[in-house]
């Protein structure tokens, strides 16, 4: 792997639980919000905890993955062509 593809990696495995992050807490707010006119109880409140060891671990996952399918194309091209 070349210095660009290294780099890409870094940064695309630091934006994609960022991301997945963002969804999973703004979703929820979007799709479940109450009518106006809704009686609020404690029961309807949705809560999300994402313990600190989640994203690192999301971001090693994300470059192992991105490795991984560099590999293979890197492999599938050499060997077509």
């Amino acid at each position: 792997m070349n210095r660009k593809s290294v780099v890409a990696g870094i940064l695309l495995s630091l934006a994609v639980p960022m991301i997945v992050y963002f969804a999973i807490v703004s979703i929820p707010n979007d799709v479940l919000k109450p009518p106006e006119d809704f009686q609020y109880h404690d029961s309807y409140f949705f809560v999300i905890h994402i313990d600190p060891y989640v994203y690192p671990v999301l971001s090693v996952i994300t470059f192992t993955v991105y490795v991984v399918l560099f590999s293979v194309v890197r492999y599938v091209k050499r060997k077509y062509v």
